[in-house]
């Protein structure tokens, strides 16, 4: 059974990765300047020959003001998850004994990608911080292209963890972690859009901003779509490899479970609603503004988060539903 920590875990950890994806792509995409540093550390233009000269990285201020903060907030984001993973398993040295004997299994590469996108999200933070003054700009272009990487494979791995589950028909559909990869990047959108809010970084990349904007409003799109066709499907007892029996009438109580049980108000409210109607308008506002709307952009950030966590704590349930009435019974 996979309770209330666990959800918090795949929200967390999708969350997290997808803000370290965005914020990568941001670091990738930030106007830099060369700047040539000689072995014994002397700073010079580089027009000028040097023995041995070094490009470091120099940014433009307002990119360490957004993107250091921003790597710090997916951090924490991720060692949250990690939080409440150790506090579901109830043993750390379990966790310890996974890392410590890698398998291909999808708990063991999930969580060797967790920690490492943790790991290389505090470096990127600590190089956009200015707090490694010497910083290579080939080493940081790599940490990003290799963070943005792992970030999908922490984005994949929380959908691809519950599908992995054999016993769960509700689970096994291919679309599921399609929903949980998009729903990871629309929320580490929203994480990025609140760090510029709170940190002042707003003002100066409102150009960039509402273009991420627009840019979440298509993700957004899209997981509606795949969320109709995950819960369509189940509705009508297709998903995975699943046949006629026992197996498909616990997938159409899982999916009535979903749209129409005890929970379905969080769904179509939390989720539908909340998650995805409320923030698409919010987001095509923000996209064709030809100002800063601050309030809107919290507002609209607030919403994507509480939708992403009500999805997974949504599909958690509804997977489980039939499991637990065959305990009651």
């Amino acid at each position: 059974m996979l309770g209330p920590m666990i959800v918090c875990y795949l929200f967390l950890g999708g969350a997290g990765a997808g803000a370290c994806l965005v914020l990568a792509m941001l670091g990738l995409l930030a106007p830099r300047e060369r700047v040539a540093v000689a072995i014994d550390g002397t700073r010079m233009s580089v027009s000028r020959r040097v023995a041995s000269p070094r490009v470091v990285l120099r940014v433009p201020e307002p990119y360490r003001k957004l993107l250091a903060p921003g790597y710090a907030t997916a951090l924490m984001a991720l060692g949250l998850g990690m939080v409440f993973l150790l506090a579901d398993v109830g043993r750390a040295d379990r966790v310890l004994l996974l890392l410590a004997n890698p398998t291909l299994s999808f708990v063991a590469v999930g969580a060797w990608s967790l920690a490492a996108c943790a790991v290389l999200a505090a470096l990127a933070a600590i190089a956009w911080g200015g707090f490694t003054r010497r910083a290579s700009l080939r080493a940081v272009r790599a940490l990003e292209v290799v963070l943005a990487a792992v970030t999908l494979v922490v984005m994949a791995y929380t959908g691809l963890l519950l599908q992995s589950l054999s016993a769960v028909p509700l689970w096994a559909s291919p679309w599921l972690p399609v929903l949980f990869v998009l729903s990871s990047l629309s929320c580490g959108a929203a994480l990025v859009l609140v760090v510029a809010q709170f940190t002042g970084a707003a003002h100066a990349f409102s150009t960039v901003l509402a273009r991420l904007a627009a840019v979440d409003a298509v993700v957004i799109v899209l997981e509606a779509a795949v969320a109709a066709v995950f819960a369509g499907f189940a509705l009508a007892g297709i998903g995975g490899d699943f046949v006629a029996g026992q197996t498909a009438q616990a997938l159409a109580a899982s999916a009535e479970a979903l749209v129409a049980g005890e929970a379905a108000w969080l769904f179509w409210g939390g989720f539908v609603l909340v998650g995805l109607a409320v923030p698409l308008v919010l987001d095509a506002v923000l996209a064709s503004a030809r100002s800063e709307r601050p309030p809107l952009a919290i507002v609209a950030s607030a919403c994507i988060l509480i939708g992403g966590f009500a999805m997974r704590f949504c599909v958690v349930e509804a997977g489980m539903h039939p499991l637990l009435a065959m305990t009651v019974g």
